[in-house]
């Protein structure tokens, strides 16, 4: 049981008598036994050192690729020193969730660069202090926008942990999800036109799709607003900056995962989610906003304005139960926006389109053939049948870690403005060869 739970063994059984299970185990029946692993064998009486000696052991067998090449929802950019040098400040660092404003002015302030930052990104008016992740973001938008007995219209094109999510979420909240399939998973809108019904309240699709793929944001807009419905934009906010915002496509919400801006992959987080709204909408957005004012003196300050969550309200009027925000990492995309600016982001985001499509053509010569056509921004699926897992261990092979194998036949690849020339002609060297 281990020296520091409370709980006396006759606690525990009864525990599990209620949730109705027989032991401590299957209380993770639902997590894959490969994705298991033992507590680390360490045994009585070891020093200080010998424990840290053991755990690097530990940790080094994790295999670390100097060149990257997968995304399917986490990007590994190039982060400023800057980043880290003001995020590793004790003041920051270990500051406490801001609930009293009087002793919280910095990161009181920080928290609204960062929605200001978001808000102008994704072309909505107004942004919350964050959420802790794309997914929870999405099904926290759909619960807000969507009455139960109401449905979910989406597509197979959006991300698998946004779909499993939307599931977990909605089931609980008697609102039915509508998946639509698609030839490449690019929503088309007549293919959406086709299928909403007056019985549809919202929308949800992610730009760019899963694959990689380019929606048109704007004519789904105008097919969604037609029939009166919510819609609700995911995705990846790097590609805001060569491609329409939500906000211009006419979304009532935009959502998804800030990690490209300035957060390390980190064995998959944290993280931190993003949701903007318009300003009608501001009362249904779930979290907490920080607002600017003044005090009695006339200087600027800065408060939680909106928090229409179960710990500040009453419960039966609570939006959501969020119980807090990722603060610090959304200070770390404040810094990064602030350190790369408008410009800089523009040049970050068209030099991963450039390599992404330069990797396509070279891995087209390499006898890798794109699976699906239409325009990308930086991610795109090959196909060679048969041939992924022998692609996939040819790239190990060269310290590359290769696209995700989404089957036998194809592989989602990603390039960011990390990749060099040469790492994409060393990919499509070693992909050929294994081919």
């Amino acid at each position: 049981m281990g020296a520091y739970i409370p709980h006396s063994a006759k606690d525990v059984e009864e525990m599990l008598a209620v949730i109705g299970v027989s032991n401590l185990d299957a209380l993770y029946a639902d997590i894959d036994d490969e994705l298991k692993c033992a507590a680390p064998d360490l045994p009585p009486g070891m020093s200080e050192s010998e424990v840290r000696r053991k755990m690097k052991e530990l940790a080094a067998k994790n295999r670390v690729y100097p060149t990257v090449m997968r995304g399917a929802g986490a990007y590994r950019h190039y982060i400023p020193e800057i980043v880290d040098n003001v995020v590793s400040r004790p003041s920051f660092l270990t500051a406490y969730t801001p609930y009293q404003a009087e002793m919280s002015q910095g990161v009181l302030q920080a928290i609204f660069e960062y929605q200001t930052y978001m808000a102008r990104i994704t072309g909505m008016e107004v942004a919350n202090a964050s959420m802790y992740s794309g997914a929870t973001a999405a099904a926290e938008a759909v619960m807000q926008l969507v009455r139960p007995g109401g449905k979910l219209l989406t597509s197979d094109g959006i991300r698998p942990d946004t779909m499993e999510v939307l599931k977990t979420y909605l089931s609980s909240k008697n609102i039915d999800i509508v998946v639509l399939k698609t030839e490449n998973g690019v929503l088309e809108p007549e293919t959406l036109q086709n299928a909403l019904t007056s019985d549809i309240s919202a929308v949800y699709v992610e730009q760019p799709a899963y694959f990689g793929g380019i929606l048109d944001l704007q004519g789904i807009g105008a097919v969604v607003k037609a029939i009166g419905a919510k819609y609700i934009v995911g995705g990846n906010p790097l590609a805001y900056a060569l491609l329409p915002s939500p906000g211009e496509a006419g979304a009532d919400v935009a959502v998804g995962d800030a990690q490209p801006f300035g957060i390390p992959l980190s064995l998959g987080g944290a993280y931190v989610g993003y949701y903007a709204t318009k300003k009608s909408l501001v009362r249904k957005m779930p979290g907490r906003i920080v607002g600017r004012t003044s005090d009695s003196t006339g200087r600027r300050a800065f408060a939680l304005t909106l928090q229409p969550r179960e710990q500040h309200i009453k419960r039966e009027r609570a939006l959501s139960n969020i119980c807090s925000n990722q603060a610090l990492q959304a200070l770390r995309v404040a810094v990064y926006l602030a350190a790369t600016g408008a410009s800089g982001l523009e040049k970050v985001a068209r030099s991963c389109y450039l390599n992404a499509h330069y990797a396509a053509e070279r891995f087209e010569r390499a006898g890798m053939k794109r699976a699906y056509p239409g325009e990308f921004f930086n991610e795109f699926v090959t196909y060679t049948p048969g041939k992924s897992a022998a692609i996939e261990e040819a790239l190990g092979n060269e310290g590359i870690l290769s696209g995700l194998r989404l089957d036998e036949d194809r592989m989602l690849w990603c390039f960011t403005e990390l990749n060099t020339i040469d790492e994409i002609e060393r990919a499509a060297g070693a992909a050929e060869e294994a081919i």
